[in-house]
Parts: C-alpha cells; sequence; structure tokens
C-alpha cells in the first residue's frame, strides 16, 4: 500500500478560539448555512509522537444531511459512522457516540481543501491533525436504503437498511434493536457487518407504548422477504437491555435463524431464566461480555447464561478480558514510551463476522 503523506499542524494556537466557538451539534447530521466540504480527506493523527494514518469521507444525502465515515487504514476494524456531523462555516464537528464514553470526537477548521484542528478519544488523548481534501467520497461499500416495516394498527415505519454493496444473491441478515444508549453502537455494528456481506436492519429504541416484541417481529418477517436476503438466515443482535427484547421476540414467529446478545444481564437466576428460551426454541447464540464492560458483571452472567442457552452446536458465550464495551483495548503508552493507539479485539469483530457468515 501506498504511505500516504502526512502533514503535522502548525499554528494551532491561533485555531483554538476558533474551535472553541464550536457549538454543540443541533440534530444528526444538520447542514445549517452552508454548503459542507465533501470528500475524501486523509491526513494524520498525532499524540504523543506516534501517528495514525486517518482517512474521512464526507457525504451530503439527498435530503442535505451530512454523513461522516472516520477509518483508520493502519487499524482494520476502527472505521465509524459519525453519529452526528454538523457543519456551519467554517468549523466541522463529528462525533461518534455523544454522551457515551471512550468515543472519538473531531473538531476541524476548514481551509480551502484542509480540514486543520483536534480530534478527542475518550476523555484524555487529544492528537491535532491536518487533512487534505484528496477528491470525492468514495462509495461506501453498502447501500443506504429503507425497509417499510408495517404493524398493525399503527403507521408503517421506515427502518435503515443496510445491504452489502456485492455480488452475492443472497445474504444472511441482522435485526438490530436497540436502546437509546446503544444506538450508536448498533449503528457501529451494521455498517461494519454490511461491508463484510452481511445485511443489517436498524430498528428505533421501543416506544414506552411498545410490548418490545411487536416491530421487532414484523421487521424479521419484512426483512425474510428481501430479495437479496437469505430468507433462512436471519436472526436478531442486542445489548444490554435490549437483550431481553431480543430473547422475547424469539420466542414467537416467525423464529429467527440466530441471535447475537451484548452485555445481557445474567449474573442471577431470575435473570439467566429469561433467556432459556433459545435452548427451548433450539436456537443458536453468540453471546458477548467485554472485560472492562462496568454495566453488567460479566464473569458472573457469562456463568449463569451458558447453561440458560443449552450445549447446542454452535452457541458460544465468551468473556473479551482487557476490552470496553465497544470491544477495544484503551491506547496506553508502552514499555518504550511510545504511545500505542486503541486497537479494536479480534476475537469480537472478526469473531462475529465469521459467526453470522457460518449459521
Amino acid at each position: 500500500m501506498q504511505r500516504l503523506p502526512f502533514l503535522r499542524l502548525t499554528g494551532l494556537v491561533a485555531l483554538l478560539p476558533l474551535l472553541s466557538a464550536c457549538s454543540g451539534n443541533s440534530g444528526a447530521g444538520e447542514v445549517p448555512n452552508a454548503a459542507p466540504p465533501t470528500g475524501h480527506y486523509e491526513g494524520a493523527i498525532s499524540y504523543q509522537g506516534s501517528e495514525l494514518r486517518t482517512a474521512l469521507d464526507l457525504r451530503q444525502t439527498k435530503s442535505g444531511q451530512l454523513t461522516a465515515t472516520l477509518s483508520f487504514p493502519q487499524v482494520s476494524g476502527l472505521e465509524f459512522e459519525a453519529a452526528t456531523a454538523s457543519y456551519k462555516a467554517p468549523q466541522l464537528r463529528l462525533e461518534e457516540a455523544p454522551g457515551q464514553p471512550g468515543g472519538i470526537t473531531v473538531q476541524a477548521v476548514r481551509e480551502g481543501d484542509f480540514l486543520r484542528g483536534v480530534l478527542g478519544w475518550g476523555d484524555s488523548v487529544r492528537a491535532d491533525f491536518v487533512w487534505v481534501r484528496r477528491g470525492g467520497a468514495p462509495a461506501p461499500g453498502f447501500r443506504d436504503t429503507t425497509l417499510t416495516v408495517t404493524v398493525p394498527g399503527r403507521p408503517a415505519q421506515r427502518l435503515r437498511l443496510l445491504l452489502p454493496d456485492d455480488t452475492l444473491p443472497r445474504h444472511p441478515a441482522l435485526v438490530l434493536l436497540t436502546s437509546a444508549a446503544d444506538a450508536p453502537a448498533a449503528a457501529r455494528r451494521a455498517t461494519h457487518l454490511a461491508r463484510r456481506g452481511i445485511a443489517a436492519l436498524l430498528l428505533p429504541p421501543a416506544a414506552p407504548t411498545d410490548s418490545g416484541t411487536t416491530l421487532p417481529v414484523a421487521a424479521l418477517a419484512a426483512l425474510r422477504r428481501q430479495a437479496l436476503v437469505d430468507s433462512g438466515r436471519v436472526g436478531y443482535w442486542g445489548r444490554g437491555p435490549a437483550t431481553a427484547r431480543v430473547a422475547a421476540a424469539a420466542g414467537q414467529l416467525p423464529q429467527p435463524g440466530f441471535a447475537v446478545l451484548e452485555a445481557a444481564a445474567a449474573a442471577t437466576r431470575a435473570e439467566a431464566a429469561g433467556y432459556q428460551v433459545f435452548n427451548r426454541q433450539r436456537i443458536p447464540v453468540l453471546a458477548y461480555y467485554a472485560g472492562l464492560d462496568t454495566t453488567v458483571q460479566a464473569a458472573a452472567s457469562a456463568r449463569r447464561l451458558r447453561p440458560a442457552l443449552g450445549y447446542r452446536r454452535g452457541t458460544q458465550v465468551q468473556v473479551v478480558a482487557g476490552v470496553t464495551a465497544d470491544f477495544r483495548r484503551p491506547g496506553r503508552t508502552g514499555s518504550d514510551g511510545q504511545w500505542q493507539w486503541p486497537q479494536p479485539a479480534p476475537e469480537y469483530w472478526n469473531g462475529l463476522v465469521e459467526w453470522l457468515k457460518a449459521r
């Protein structure tokens, strides 16, 4: 791979007043006042003498919204689509997961074909950068479409459906159930999977009047009817509180072909009992826990969840040690004094894709 030219940030002090003036995002993807600096940008971020190559793709949709994909060519699996993106000339602001710990934020000032600014990674890392525009943004690697799902007695819902942009006639697929806190994590997983041959349908958080299963079951049925989806290989994904909704939906028809659970609370006998439906219905499950996730008792939950799911072929329960809730190993200073950037846990990101393709 050809090495990209790196540009170092100069005059950062002069930019600080502009960066500090960046206002909070007034809405996901909002583009106020001026056309955004769309295109493909390349450069590097620098922290404690360690550089990391970066690529930023900015696109404007037909609805006038701004979308942003940030990737790191040296570290596969760290790429993400920003949950919020705003541009108010000349200031650009991106957020990976607003309100969530450990996320990435970008504050930049546009100067012609350059973006100059600061990338924040969690609470401690502040990395300077200069990125240069290298042309138009390439295709995202998947087709971003919508699927209309109808629930009796309610207005039809248009849900975001990501379809792999490849030549395969049929794909395995996931219906991703979310809570308000985990919507950015679900979107990140959806784009990761769609680029690797797995269709992904994103559901909104359940409304207070929803039983929690009505929309997921209808969405699963609708997804199975799509021409590019293998109807026998469609399942559910849920994280944290949404895993209980996955279990409830799995007990209804149409039955999912499989399920992926993250951070499922099962530390007590009563909590674990809710997941026995997968054993009764003979549904294989891939369950993950992050060792540094403080929202769940990972070790205790894993011990009780395994027998609740049953010991059938294909079912796995894994605790990935030393990773955050988003399955990243935190950045740190090595024994040689060199900064080591956060790394995605291959046990999760690669394992998830391999398991889904094997169903």
